[in-house]
């Protein structure tokens, strides 16, 4: 009898895992993605490839947050990524966005869900996936954003930068994210991480670096050897700099060595004391005449 007993136990432990695992993966669209009261998710970060824009959704006044590539988190009124959300018998996810101050109604069809997976369907690109992020990560992000202007070197060079592998410094756009103090092995971030045209850089085949600051045109030579380089000249204009364009001007052409790592690029200057930390960018960054 206590055989029986031990085996209709277990049958019924069992039975009761799968029907909470069917629950679980059944729950409606709402719940499975706003995961209690808030979850975390990413069209692009992975566990084997932890990167790419966060959204926090919260299902208590239904409105979504997004911690970019930057890790800046949208959080202004009204955020651009932050207003109201609703899901609509689990097919279709409604959201309002913003193109400057047009607003706009969108709504994405929702072809499958499960606990940590939402397949979503764009007439631009068909399928794509969203994936839940754990909540430790999430909020380990947010407080590196939150912090007072200061983020530790290492967690940055730790995190990869976008998809694609850099392993050249010539011929990428890197624009400019902070000023770090290998001393401390903190990096001040840049007051220019949201204008995507301030602060940028490109060096070209041809030994000429070509940029923006905050007010001027960049442009001058330059030559490498190994990971050491040397600029020949740097002109970096006569306009007046706004935010932290003084500072770049003055430390850029006193760089002597520089380093890629996880697609973030170092130059270091100072006697290797401190370093200009860029990150790879997608504007398109063209000498005049170039198309």
């Amino acid at each position: 009898m206590g055989k029986n007993w031990n085996k209709t136990s277990m049958i019924a432990i069992l039975l009761s895992s799968l029907l909470t695992l069917f629950v679980s993966c059944n729950q409606p669209c709402f719940q499975v993605i706003t995961h209690d009261d808030v979850a975390y998710w990413s069209r692009y970060w992975m566990p084997d490839n932890p990167h790419g824009s966060i959204v926090e959704f919260s299902k208590k006044d239904s409105t979504m947050k997004h911690l970019d590539d930057d890790w800046v988190y949208d959080d202004w009124s009204p955020a651009f990524w932050g207003l109201k959300f609703r899901i609509t018998n689990d097919t279709l996810f409604s959201y309002v966005n913003r193109d400057g101050i047009v607003r706009m109604y969108d709504s994405i069809p929702i072809v499958s869900y499960s606990k940590n997976t939402i397949v979503f369907k764009n007439t631009e690109s068909g399928y794509f996936n969203w994936h839940r992020i754990s909540t430790k990560y999430a909020k380990r992000m947010i407080n590196l954003m939150n912090s007072p202007e200061q983020v530790k070197l290492s967690t940055l060079l730790n995190t990869p930068y976008q998809n694609e592998s850099i392993t050249d410094i010539v011929d990428v756009t890197w624009k400019l994210y902070g000023y770090g103090d290998m001393s401390t092995g903190m990096v001040r971030k840049s007051e220019t991480l949201k204008h995507d045209l301030r602060n940028i850089i490109r060096f070209c085949n041809d030994c000429i670096l070509i940029g923006s600051s905050t007010g001027n045109s960049l442009c001058g030579l330059y030559v490498i050897s190994g990971s050491n380089m040397d600029f020949l000249n740097f002109d970096s204009g006569k306009e007046k700099e706004n935010y932290d364009g003084k500072e770049l001007c003055d430390a850029l052409p006193q760089c002597k060595r520089f380093k890629i790592t996880n697609n973030w690029l170092q130059l270091f200057y100072d006697e290797g004391k401190k370093c200009l930390l860029f990150k790879a960018s997608h504007t398109k960054l063209s000498r005049i005449g170039e198309d």
